[in-house]
């Protein structure tokens, strides 16, 4: 039988001969720290759509100037093997047709420059800028063109497989302020059978027309480079805004939520990943709200058991009456916020008082109220009633039809007459008083006597007639030494870490042990052996205790 809050409440009474009356309550909180931590320095912010698009221009820009690189390339290549090829077919036909004799014969030698001539103004010599044939010293005998000295410059060698096997030495060289390539075979001599030259040939082809090539292709593919880096630049601008939207929309949906709105929904409904992200914020925002409603409700119970557990504290008696003759120390210890244990002082006629030590079933604010209640009808019924049983009948009567099903109040009421000594004690369905008296100790037995009169539990029989039928009352006399300790469940029901109760075994022992100490000594005693038994584990019930000791 418990209230319910993670907090503990602790009362202890003493008798005002013995000492001033204390009470010890839970410690004030900590103040709570919390580190606030400032905005970070401000960085450069680039778009993602930004950084997407610059990523995409740099590819294609990448790919698209080696493709210009590669196709100028092939297309020169392609350019210069044709070129080459034309011009080892050329030198070799024409030195095949060129009669030896021309290099000692006045006569055929005119015959051959008029056969270059007519050949220069061909349609297939469109691309021959002079051919020329010299004799073995070097001379120029004919050309194509007619001039009659002309200047070259040295070439340089060009190798290409075609030439080599037809015997056409390729080299590239200036001619008449022209780049040109020439394409150079020996003229065999007149005899059958004869392989030395008596002279050579020579096809000069302009070399422009492959820079020309070179340039207007390179040219061409810059153009084509820059619009498709245009278009990129675009397209990838555009896209990254289309693809970046839901990531802008998530980003307004979360400055909502951070500045409070928590019952705002994401409308990004993507079938990808960021519709995966956007239906994760939904949730993530829906258990949020649920959250903060979870804490502000917590937050208000919290208050509203502070309150209660203030109130039912302030129920609790402040000190004890003064009796000359006994001691009185009493102790109470909520597992919880709010609980339904209590103890009680009430003053009946000049020399009566009502010891009360009383637990409610259930837990939390209800065993809270019904506890207040008890408190309330039990103080009213006890004023100039010196009979405990009636003044516990009529506390029956009046809250058993108010109670719920399977609720109900246990109790020992005990009532004091300083002037006769004597204690009337009434057990409802409660644990057993214990008794001790140090002439009952002997050898064999500890003194200790467990006082067990018939009673039911108050709210279990709302008609009352059995709950009269059961009632006894127990009467006893104190003697000087005499001690009677009144306890709830919370005392033997105490459990160690391993889930085992205190019990009543150990109760009685520990009373029998200290009942010739004092009234504080005794309550002290029992509460350092619960909490040795307990060995750091958490109370599970209410836990109330009160010792009478006659002096």
């Amino acid at each position: 039988m418990a209230g319910f809050h993670p907090r503990k409440q602790r009362r202890v009474t003493r008798s005002a001969g013995d000492a001033p009356a204390a009470t010890a309550g839970t410690s004030a909180p900590r103040p709570s720290r919390r580190s606030g931590r400032g905005r970070g320095p401000t960085y450069f912010r680039i778009p993602v759509a930004l950084k997407f698009a610059a990523f995409i221009v740099v590819l294609v820009v990448a790919i698209t100037a080696w493709q210009t690189l590669t196709a100028t390339g092939a297309a020169g290549a392609r350019l210069e093997d044709e070129i080459n090829e034309s011009g080892v077919t050329l030198a070799s036909a024409l030195a095949a047709l060129v009669d030896p004799r021309a290099a000692v014969d006045p006569r055929v030698q005119e015959e051959l420059k008029a056969s270059l001539q007519r050949f220069s103004k061909s349609r297939g010599a469109a691309k021959v800028l002079n051919i020329v044939v010299y004799d073995p010293t070097g001379q120029a005998l004919a050309t194509a063109r007619g001039e009659s000295r002309f200047s070259i410059t040295t070439g340089e060698p060009v190798s290409h497989a075609a030439a080599s096997e037809a015997g056409v030495d390729i080299r590239e060289f200036s001619y008449e302020g022209t780049p040109v390539r020439s394409f150079s075979k020996g003229v065999l001599g007149p005899s059958a059978g004869e392989d030395a030259p008596v002279g050579r040939i020579e096809v000069y082809l302009s070399a422009e027309q492959i820079e020309r090539s070179r340039r207007e292709l390179a040219e061409a593919m810059t153009r084509v480079s820059v619009v498709a880096c245009l278009a990129a630049v675009l397209g990838a601008y555009l896209l990254s805004r289309f693809l970046t939207r839901p990531i802008r929309t998530l980003v307004r949906d979360m400055r909502r939520v951070s500045q409070g709105d928590l019952e705002h929904e994401s409308k990004v409904r993507s079938s990808d990943e960021l519709g995966d992200l956007a239906h994760a914020f939904n949730a993530m925002t829906s258990g949020l709200q649920a959250a903060q409603e979870t804490r502000i409700a917590q937050k208000a119970l919290e208050h509203e058991l502070s309150l209660a557990s203030g109130i039912q504290t302030r129920l609790l008696p402040a000190s004890v009456p003064r009796i000359e003759g006994f001691e009185i120390f009493a102790y109470h210890a909520s597992a919880k916020e709010v609980g339904g244990d209590y103890y009680d002082f009430i003053r009946v006629g000049a020399e009566g008082l009502g010891l009360v030590v009383a637990d409610v079933s259930g837990k939390g604010v209800p065993a809270s109220l019904v506890m207040t209640m008890t408190r309330s009808l039990l103080r009213a019924a006890a004023e100039g009633e010196t009979s405990p049983g009636r003044t516990v009948e009529t506390v029956n009567r009046l809250l058993g039809p108010d109670m719920t099903a399977g609720m109900f109040v246990t109790l020992v009421y005990a009532l004091l007459d300083a002037a006769t000594r004597e204690v009337k004690l009434v057990r409802c369905g409660h644990n057993a008083p214990l008794f001790f008296s140090p002439r009952a100790a002997s050898g064999i037995g500890d003194g200790v006597t467990a006082l067990q009169p018939r009673g039911l539990g108050i709210g279990i029989d709302r008609s009352g007639s059995r709950f009269r039928a059961e009632l006894q009352t127990q009467t006893i006399d104190l003697q000087p030494g005499d001690a009677l300790l009144l306890y709830t469940d919370g005392v033997v029901e105490a459990k160690d870490r391993d889930g085992k109760d205190y019990g009543d075994e150990r109760l009685r022992q520990i009373f029998a042990a200290r009942a010739g100490s004092s009234a504080a000594g005794i309550l002290e005693a029992v509460l350092a052996d619960v909490a040795s038994h307990r060995r750091g584990a958490e109370p599970s019930d209410d836990l109330t205790l009160l010792v009478l000791k006659a002096t």
